[in-house]
């Protein structure tokens, strides 16, 4: 498989400049196979800038296109008694399932996200690709969206090999994280040290990733493109009435930012780029049904109207594509005082839920874009991109043993995976990537994870803090100490100065888990990453280690201030 991107601007440069070691200790004794070593040098490239990449300015051309990736489970086995009722599969609590393959297994399709052994016996609603693509002058970006948990950069770069024929400078697959749908990350199978992946299925979404693209890029046609965003701050209820957070600092990225691009011929609706950061779990954990929750309500209210306090909203048509932001210290539903519009309180999960969630920030999006919104509509968006790949350690001892196990379909690199797993020694190495993109007046940023919100706004004053909450609960176990948090400037501080706006992208080309403050990442004192540190600590747990973020965070620094 090739580790190139292909695209323009692709000036590679060596390691060893990327401010990355790739190599296991040189005092050390563990051999590490020829297959296991580093592919060198690390790919990165930028535009425009470079010298075969022409300037991304001209007419703007846009695309979209979608494809379903529903699992089919008419021939699965699924899970008929479930005893009490806690939506897993045990076969010690005398639960049954039929067995329609007849291989006297239980053979399930596991949902992701929350615990292991959560079958599907049924579907809610589609599973989606959805990709759009965008030209402008001589330079190509395309973007797609899959409903899914997470998904490896190995498999991103299998889609992009797909479409390499295609004339797209830059591709970007990110994951709306979703924790109703199939595992396709395989952690979440029948018990801890299985896989959840079926393997057909991951092949079945990359091969309908790249069929999306490809008619994404054969429908581009010449367009313009509105700007909207808006505050939940600034709308009924305040923030808590749709999302919150579960961790000290009490921190959330609370803007909606949104671009639709409409035909230049007619105005109609092209596609509607929807970007706000909440974790899709608002269904909850006891659910069965495949869904791409509260996502699912957002885009149909979006694209087919909705009714609001002021009564129904006309939809505006096309395809939506959504796009998750800063959700990792669980940002979500978790904490939140969810109601009707008429005032009537919701359960944290639930269908209900999900459906008036969505449909609520949908009709809050359609108010943005319509006449009095304060939206604005250009008909060109020079195009821009600058990408780095990274090294990073696998520190945490859980993702160790999921590697050993082959529940992780990724590759690995620089460590002996058949001798004693030696930490700072013999442990394994991952590549991944980050970028930066830009679409007109909007500069986003692709993170490979889970990104904690006050890495990217700050908010450490209380800015970002829902009202009436406080920043930090002091009376909570281990809270954090913001004597130590850092002072700035923050992601959002480092952006392009004339972008109006300023995207996070989260689980952008990859999936490796949260990305916590230095100050505040705190690991159990015995068995760390696999207990959690006393107080609100789960984050680490599911973090690839506590090298991870300033790694990650230089190499984000790197690109934004790459110039030509």
């Amino acid at each position: 498989m090739a580790l190139l991107l292909g695209a323009c601007g692709d000036d590679s440069t060596p390691a060893e400049d990327a401010g990355v070691d790739v190599v296991v200790d040189a005092g050390s004794d563990v051999a590490v196979a020829e297959d296991a070593a580093m592919p060198l040098p690390l790919d990165e490239g930028f535009c425009p800038g470079a010298e075969d990449c022409a300037a991304g300015e001209g007419a703007l051309l846009v695309g979209a296109a979608m494809r379903d990736i529903t699992p089919n489970l008419d021939e699965e086995d699924v899970q008929t008694v479930d005893v009490d009722g806690d939506g897993n599969f045990d076969p010690f609590d005398g639960d049954e399932f039929a067995d329609r393959n007849g291989n006297g297994r239980f053979d399930g399709v596991w949902v992701a996200g929350f615990s292991n052994g959560r079958a599907a016996n049924g579907v809610s609603d589609p599973q989606w690709v959805r990709a759009m693509a965008v030209r402008s002058g001589d330079t190509t970006i395309a973007i797609a969206s899959i409903d899914c948990i997470g998904f490896f950069y190995d498999e991103v770069l299998e889609i992009r090999e797909a479409v390499s024929d295609l004339e797209i400078d830059y591709l970007t697959v990110a994951s709306t994280h979703t924790h109703e749908a199939r595992d396709t990350m395989g952690l979440w199978g029948v018990e801890f040290i299985a896989s959840g992946i079926d393997p057909d299925y991951n092949a079945f979404i990359r091969e309908q990733a790249a069929l999306a693209i490809r008619d994404a890029v054969a429908a581009l046609e010449p367009a313009n493109v509105q700007y909207a965003d808006f505050r939940l701050r600034d709308m009924p209820g305040g923030v808590r009435r749709y999302v919150s957070d579960s961790r000290d600092p009490n921190i959330i990225d609370d803007e909606v930012r949104i671009m639709r691009f409409e035909r230049e011929s007619d105005a109609s609706t092209l596609t509607t780029l929807v970007n706000w950061a909440s974790h899709p779990q608002y269904i909850g954990s006891r659910n069965q049904l495949l869904s791409s929750d509260y996502v699912h309500w957002l885009r149909e209210a979006v694209e087919d109207g909705v009714t609001g306090p002021e009564g129904e909203v006309e939809g505006v048509g096309g395809m939506t594509l959504f796009v998750n932001g800063a959700i990792g210290t669980q940002i979500g539903n978790e904490r939140m005082n969810a109601e009707t519009w008429a005032g009537e309180e919701l359960p944290r999960s639930g269908f209900e839920t999900a459906q008036t969630i969505g449909e609520q920030v949908g009709y809050l999006v359609l108010r943005a874009l319509g006449e009095d919104g304060g939206s604005t509509t250009e008909d060109e968006a020079p195009l821009g991109f600058r990408y780095r790949q990274v090294v990073l350690d696998v520190e945490n001892r859980r993702f160790h043993s999921a590697l050993l196990f082959d529940l992780f379909p990724r590759s690995t690199f620089n460590w002996n995976e058949t001798g004693t797993l030696i930490p700072g020694m013999n442990e394994p190495d991952i590549i991944t990537e980050v970028a930066v993109l830009d679409i007109g007046r909007a500069s986003m940023l692709l993170i490979p994870g889970e990104l904690d919100p006050a890495l990217f706004v700050g908010g450490y004053d209380g800015s970002f803090t829902p009202e009436g909450t406080p920043v930090v609960d002091t009376a909570r176990e281990n809270a954090p100490d913001l004597s130590g948090s850092p002072e700035g400037p923050y992601l959002r501080d480092l952006m392009r100065e004339d972008a109006s706006q300023r995207w996070v992208i989260g689980l952008a080309n990859d999936q490796i888990g949260y990305f916590i403050p230095e100050f505040d990442f705190k690991l159990a004192t015995s068995r760390p990453y696999v207990d959690e540190a006393p107080g609100a600590h789960y984050e680490e747990t599911n973090s690839i280690g506590e090298s991870g973020w300033p790694r990650i965070k230089q190499a984000l620094e790197d690109v934004l201030a790459w110039t030509p």
